[in-house]
Protein backbone atom coordinates (compact mmCIF):
# COMPACT_ATOMS: atom_id res chain seq x y z
CA UNK A 1 0.00 0.00 0.00
CA UNK A 2 1.19 4.09 -0.15
CA UNK A 3 0.80 7.02 1.50
CA UNK A 4 0.34 10.59 0.55
CA UNK A 5 1.56 13.35 2.08
CA UNK A 6 0.32 16.56 1.02
CA UNK A 7 2.02 19.91 3.01
CA UNK A 8 0.59 23.25 2.62
CA UNK A 9 0.40 26.71 4.15
CA UNK A 10 -2.24 28.84 5.16
CA UNK A 11 -2.84 32.71 4.89
CA UNK A 12 -1.28 34.88 7.38
CA UNK A 13 -3.81 35.11 10.18
CA UNK A 14 -5.56 31.46 9.91
CA UNK A 15 -4.73 29.03 11.87
CA UNK A 16 -6.19 25.24 12.20
CA UNK A 17 -6.43 24.14 15.82
CA UNK A 18 -4.53 21.05 17.60
CA UNK A 19 -7.44 18.92 18.35
CA UNK A 20 -6.76 15.50 16.65
CA UNK A 21 -8.44 15.12 13.50
CA UNK A 22 -9.21 11.61 11.74
CA UNK A 23 -11.50 10.42 8.64
CA UNK A 24 -12.12 8.07 5.65
CA UNK A 25 -13.29 8.61 2.20
CA UNK A 26 -13.97 5.26 0.55
CA UNK A 27 -11.51 3.02 1.22
CA UNK A 28 -8.65 5.96 2.35
CA UNK A 29 -7.72 6.89 5.62
CA UNK A 30 -7.06 10.72 5.44
CA UNK A 31 -5.55 12.81 8.51
CA UNK A 32 -4.42 16.04 9.17
CA UNK A 33 -1.15 16.88 11.12
CA UNK A 34 1.57 19.83 11.74
CA UNK A 35 4.69 20.22 10.56
CA UNK A 36 6.71 23.48 11.20
CA UNK A 37 4.51 26.07 9.08
CA UNK A 38 3.19 23.26 7.27
CA UNK A 39 -0.12 21.39 7.53
CA UNK A 40 -0.20 17.87 5.96
CA UNK A 41 -3.01 16.09 5.03
CA UNK A 42 -1.80 12.14 4.78
CA UNK A 43 -3.73 9.93 2.64
CA UNK A 44 -3.30 5.92 3.37
CA UNK A 45 -4.80 3.16 1.28
CA UNK A 46 -3.49 3.45 -1.95
CA UNK A 47 -2.89 0.50 -4.11
CA UNK A 48 -0.20 1.86 -6.19
CA UNK A 49 2.32 4.65 -6.06
CA UNK A 50 0.17 5.73 -9.43
CA UNK A 51 -3.21 6.07 -7.90
CA UNK A 52 -1.64 8.04 -5.19
CA UNK A 53 -0.16 10.57 -7.76
CA UNK A 54 -3.22 10.82 -9.51
CA UNK A 55 -5.22 12.03 -6.10
CA UNK A 56 -3.75 14.89 -6.14
CA UNK A 57 -6.16 16.53 -8.33
CA UNK A 58 -8.79 15.64 -5.49
CA UNK A 59 -6.53 17.27 -3.19
CA UNK A 60 -6.50 20.40 -5.11
CA UNK A 61 -10.34 20.41 -4.92
CA UNK A 62 -10.46 19.54 -1.51
CA UNK A 63 -8.48 22.76 -0.65
CA UNK A 64 -10.36 25.09 -3.07
CA UNK A 65 -13.60 23.57 -1.17
CA UNK A 66 -12.03 24.64 1.92
CA UNK A 67 -11.59 28.15 0.35
CA UNK A 68 -15.11 28.62 -0.53
CA UNK A 69 -16.79 26.76 2.68
CA UNK A 70 -14.24 27.38 5.55
CA UNK A 71 -12.45 30.47 4.14
CA UNK A 72 -9.04 29.23 4.13
CA UNK A 73 -6.63 30.13 1.83
CA UNK A 74 -3.61 27.55 1.00
CA UNK A 75 -0.73 27.60 -1.16
CA UNK A 76 1.09 24.74 -1.69
CA UNK A 77 2.92 22.58 -4.75
CA UNK A 78 1.09 20.25 -6.69
CA UNK A 79 4.03 18.62 -8.21
CA UNK A 80 4.94 15.25 -6.12
CA UNK A 81 8.52 14.76 -5.61
CA UNK A 82 10.71 12.02 -5.98
CA UNK A 83 11.38 9.80 -3.30
CA UNK A 84 15.24 8.53 -2.69
CA UNK A 85 15.53 5.88 -0.46
CA UNK A 86 18.59 4.36 1.13
CA UNK A 87 20.50 1.36 0.56
CA UNK A 88 21.18 1.42 4.40
CA UNK A 89 18.44 2.49 6.39
CA UNK A 90 20.13 2.27 9.78
CA UNK A 91 23.41 3.91 7.99
CA UNK A 92 21.57 6.94 6.98
CA UNK A 93 19.99 7.61 10.75
CA UNK A 94 23.41 7.55 12.00
CA UNK A 95 24.57 9.72 9.28
CA UNK A 96 21.67 12.09 10.01
CA UNK A 97 21.74 11.88 13.83
CA UNK A 98 25.50 13.70 13.12
CA UNK A 99 24.66 16.30 10.71
CA UNK A 100 22.05 17.52 12.52
CA UNK A 101 22.95 16.97 16.33
CA UNK A 102 20.31 15.12 17.46
CA UNK A 103 19.26 11.84 18.10
CA UNK A 104 17.55 9.85 15.55
CA UNK A 105 15.29 6.62 16.59
CA UNK A 106 15.19 3.57 14.47
CA UNK A 107 16.50 3.03 10.46
CA UNK A 108 15.99 5.70 7.72
CA UNK A 109 14.81 4.62 4.87
CA UNK A 110 14.83 8.12 3.06
CA UNK A 111 14.55 11.92 3.55
CA UNK A 112 11.60 14.21 1.69
CA UNK A 113 10.85 17.86 1.57
CA UNK A 114 8.30 19.09 4.12
CA UNK A 115 7.39 21.91 1.28
CA UNK A 116 6.58 19.81 -1.31
CA UNK A 117 3.92 16.55 -1.61
CA UNK A 118 4.99 13.10 -1.60
CA UNK A 119 3.71 9.35 -2.63
CA UNK A 120 6.09 6.82 -0.87
CA UNK A 121 5.53 2.56 0.36
CA UNK A 122 3.29 3.47 3.38
CA UNK A 123 5.78 0.41 5.36
CA UNK A 124 8.73 3.20 4.68
CA UNK A 125 10.21 5.28 7.52
CA UNK A 126 10.91 8.42 5.83
CA UNK A 127 12.03 11.83 7.85
CA UNK A 128 11.39 15.13 6.75
CA UNK A 129 13.15 18.26 6.52
CA UNK A 130 11.54 21.28 6.56
CA UNK A 131 11.67 24.92 8.20
CA UNK A 132 9.18 26.95 11.06
CA UNK A 133 8.15 30.89 11.60
CA UNK A 134 5.68 32.41 13.79
CA UNK A 135 2.69 34.74 13.37
CA UNK A 136 -0.12 35.73 15.03
CA UNK A 137 -2.94 33.16 13.80
CA UNK A 138 -6.74 32.87 13.49
CA UNK A 139 -7.80 28.72 15.02
CA UNK A 140 -9.96 27.50 12.94
CA UNK A 141 -10.88 23.66 14.60
CA UNK A 142 -8.52 20.59 12.61
CA UNK A 143 -11.54 18.74 12.40
CA UNK A 144 -13.68 20.85 10.51
CA UNK A 145 -10.82 21.37 8.06
CA UNK A 146 -10.27 17.76 7.40
CA UNK A 147 -13.84 17.20 6.77
CA UNK A 148 -13.86 19.86 4.26
CA UNK A 149 -10.84 18.44 2.93
CA UNK A 150 -12.38 15.08 2.85
CA UNK A 151 -15.48 16.24 1.31
CA UNK A 152 -14.05 18.37 -1.56
CA UNK A 153 -12.10 15.45 -2.80
CA UNK A 154 -14.60 12.81 -3.07
CA UNK A 155 -17.28 14.75 -5.14
CA UNK A 156 -17.83 12.14 -8.08
CA UNK A 157 -15.64 14.21 -10.59
CA UNK A 158 -13.06 16.33 -7.84
CA UNK A 159 -10.48 14.94 -10.42
CA UNK A 160 -11.71 17.26 -13.28
CA UNK A 161 -12.09 20.71 -11.62
CA UNK A 162 -7.97 21.41 -11.89
CA UNK A 163 -8.93 20.73 -15.33
CA UNK A 164 -10.81 23.83 -16.11
CA UNK A 165 -7.81 26.59 -16.56
CA UNK A 166 -10.31 29.52 -16.18
CA UNK A 167 -11.96 28.16 -13.13
CA UNK A 168 -8.55 27.40 -11.69
CA UNK A 169 -7.26 30.95 -11.94
CA UNK A 170 -10.21 31.96 -10.63
CA UNK A 171 -10.00 29.89 -7.38
CA UNK A 172 -6.14 31.11 -7.16
CA UNK A 173 -7.20 35.07 -7.61
CA UNK A 174 -9.70 34.30 -5.11
CA UNK A 175 -7.67 32.83 -2.63
CA UNK A 176 -5.24 35.69 -3.03
CA UNK A 177 -7.62 38.09 -1.81
CA UNK A 178 -6.95 36.80 1.89
CA UNK A 179 -3.04 37.81 1.63
CA UNK A 180 -3.88 41.26 0.27
CA UNK A 181 -2.85 43.94 2.73
CA UNK A 182 -4.36 46.68 1.59
CA UNK A 183 -8.40 47.36 0.54
CA UNK A 184 -7.93 48.29 -2.91
CA UNK A 185 -5.43 44.99 -3.75
CA UNK A 186 -8.30 42.91 -2.63
CA UNK A 187 -10.66 44.66 -4.00
CA UNK A 188 -9.00 44.20 -7.65
CA UNK A 189 -8.14 40.90 -7.09
CA UNK A 190 -11.89 40.48 -6.13
CA UNK A 191 -12.76 41.44 -9.56
CA UNK A 192 -10.10 39.90 -11.47
CA UNK A 193 -11.49 36.60 -9.90
CA UNK A 194 -14.48 37.49 -12.12
CA UNK A 195 -12.51 38.70 -15.53
CA UNK A 196 -11.15 35.33 -15.70
CA UNK A 197 -14.29 33.46 -15.91
CA UNK A 198 -15.41 36.01 -18.03
CA UNK A 199 -16.14 34.74 -22.25
CA UNK A 200 -16.03 37.08 -24.76
CA UNK A 201 -19.30 36.85 -27.28
CA UNK A 202 -19.56 38.86 -30.55
CA UNK A 203 -21.59 41.86 -30.64
CA UNK A 204 -24.25 42.44 -33.15
CA UNK A 205 -23.80 41.94 -36.64
CA UNK A 206 -24.84 45.99 -37.27
CA UNK A 207 -21.38 46.81 -34.82
CA UNK A 208 -19.56 43.86 -36.90
CA UNK A 209 -20.24 45.80 -40.23
CA UNK A 210 -18.90 48.87 -38.78
CA UNK A 211 -15.89 47.38 -37.45
CA UNK A 212 -15.09 45.75 -40.51
CA UNK A 213 -15.57 48.92 -42.61
CA UNK A 214 -13.13 51.07 -40.13
CA UNK A 215 -10.63 48.08 -40.45
CA UNK A 216 -10.65 48.45 -44.40
CA UNK A 217 -9.71 52.14 -44.12
CA UNK A 218 -6.99 51.73 -41.36
CA UNK A 219 -5.68 49.05 -43.99
CA UNK A 220 -5.73 51.29 -46.98
CA UNK A 221 -4.05 53.92 -45.34
CA UNK A 222 -1.52 51.66 -43.95
CA UNK A 223 -0.83 50.49 -47.78
CA UNK A 224 -0.49 53.88 -49.51
CA UNK A 225 2.70 54.69 -47.45
CA UNK A 226 4.29 57.83 -46.72
CA UNK A 227 3.82 57.86 -43.29
CA UNK A 228 5.82 58.83 -40.24
CA UNK A 229 7.11 56.06 -37.50
CA UNK A 230 4.63 56.97 -35.34
CA UNK A 231 1.73 57.26 -37.12
CA UNK A 232 2.71 53.61 -38.39
CA UNK A 233 2.82 52.63 -34.97
CA UNK A 234 -0.73 54.14 -34.03
CA UNK A 235 -2.72 52.69 -36.43
CA UNK A 236 -1.77 49.26 -36.04
CA UNK A 237 -2.55 49.58 -32.34
CA UNK A 238 -6.22 51.34 -33.57
CA UNK A 239 -6.28 47.81 -35.94
CA UNK A 240 -5.30 45.69 -33.17
CA UNK A 241 -8.01 47.14 -31.04
CA UNK A 242 -10.75 47.09 -33.85
CA UNK A 243 -10.47 43.22 -33.57
CA UNK A 244 -10.73 43.43 -29.78
CA UNK A 245 -13.91 45.50 -30.20
CA UNK A 246 -15.43 42.73 -31.96
CA UNK A 247 -16.45 40.75 -28.75
CA UNK A 248 -18.24 42.65 -26.02
CA UNK A 249 -16.66 44.76 -23.39
CA UNK A 250 -15.62 43.04 -20.35
CA UNK A 251 -18.15 45.07 -18.51
CA UNK A 252 -20.69 43.39 -20.88
CA UNK A 253 -18.74 39.46 -20.42
CA UNK A 254 -19.39 40.14 -16.23
CA UNK A 255 -22.66 40.83 -16.36
CA UNK A 256 -23.52 38.05 -18.72
CA UNK A 257 -21.12 35.50 -16.39
CA UNK A 258 -22.74 36.03 -13.58
CA UNK A 259 -26.37 36.07 -14.87
CA UNK A 260 -25.87 32.93 -16.71
CA UNK A 261 -24.38 31.52 -13.99
CA UNK A 262 -26.96 32.39 -11.10
CA UNK A 263 -29.86 31.61 -13.82
CA UNK A 264 -28.35 28.02 -14.57
CA UNK A 265 -28.71 27.51 -11.11
CA UNK A 266 -32.27 28.86 -10.61
CA UNK A 267 -31.11 31.52 -8.18
CA UNK A 268 -33.60 34.17 -8.27
CA UNK A 269 -31.59 36.88 -7.76
CA UNK A 270 -29.34 36.45 -10.84
CA UNK A 271 -30.43 39.32 -12.44
CA UNK A 272 -29.67 41.94 -9.36
CA UNK A 273 -26.65 39.96 -8.93
CA UNK A 274 -25.57 40.48 -12.52
CA UNK A 275 -26.08 44.66 -12.15
CA UNK A 276 -24.46 44.36 -9.15
CA UNK A 277 -21.13 42.90 -10.77
CA UNK A 278 -21.58 45.56 -13.47
CA UNK A 279 -21.30 48.05 -10.71
CA UNK A 280 -18.18 46.56 -8.88
CA UNK A 281 -16.79 46.49 -12.34
CA UNK A 282 -17.30 50.56 -12.65
CA UNK A 283 -15.77 51.24 -9.59
CA UNK A 284 -12.85 48.80 -10.21
CA UNK A 285 -12.33 51.37 -13.42
CA UNK A 286 -12.42 54.10 -11.38
CA UNK A 287 -10.49 53.32 -8.83
CA UNK A 288 -7.97 52.19 -11.75
CA UNK A 289 -8.15 55.12 -13.67
CA UNK A 290 -8.55 57.68 -10.59
CA UNK A 291 -6.41 55.84 -8.28
CA UNK A 292 -8.66 56.38 -5.62
CA UNK A 293 -12.31 55.57 -4.05
CA UNK A 294 -13.84 56.84 -1.10
CA UNK A 295 -13.31 54.77 1.89
CA UNK A 296 -16.76 53.85 3.00
CA UNK A 297 -17.37 53.28 -1.02
CA UNK A 298 -14.26 51.16 -0.84
CA UNK A 299 -15.25 49.38 2.30
CA UNK A 300 -18.75 48.30 0.78
CA UNK A 301 -17.50 47.05 -3.03
CA UNK A 302 -14.73 44.66 -1.07
CA UNK A 303 -17.36 43.10 1.39
CA UNK A 304 -19.76 42.93 -1.76
CA UNK A 305 -16.85 41.40 -4.11
CA UNK A 306 -16.36 39.26 -1.73
CA UNK A 307 -19.62 37.88 -1.89
CA UNK A 308 -20.43 37.73 -5.04
CA UNK A 309 -17.22 35.69 -6.21
CA UNK A 310 -17.66 33.47 -3.59
CA UNK A 311 -21.64 32.56 -4.01
CA UNK A 312 -20.59 32.19 -7.96
CA UNK A 313 -17.64 30.07 -7.31
CA UNK A 314 -19.57 27.77 -5.30
CA UNK A 315 -22.13 27.46 -8.25
CA UNK A 316 -18.95 26.54 -10.56
CA UNK A 317 -17.57 24.22 -7.92
CA UNK A 318 -20.50 22.01 -7.48
CA UNK A 319 -21.52 22.64 -11.00
CA UNK A 320 -17.81 20.93 -12.18
CA UNK A 321 -17.50 17.97 -9.43
CA UNK A 322 -21.14 16.77 -8.85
Amino acid sequence: MYTLKFPFRLAIGQEVGEDEALTTSGNLQLSLSTNGPYYVMTVQGFPSEQEGRDYLSRVWAGLMWLLLSRELSTTSALEPQPVAYAEDPNKAAENLSKSFGLPIDGPVDGLIDGSRPAVYPTSKRLRTITGGEVSVKITTPRASVLAALAEGSSFPRSAQLIRDDKLRVAFELYGAYFTESSSNARFLTLVMSLEALAIGTARPTLVLELLDGWKKQVEQIMSEGQLSTDEVASLESLNRELLFRREDSIRRQIFNLVLSTFQSANDTDAEKLAHRAKSLYDLRSKLVHEGKLPEKTLTMAVSDAKALVQRLLRVKYLGCVS
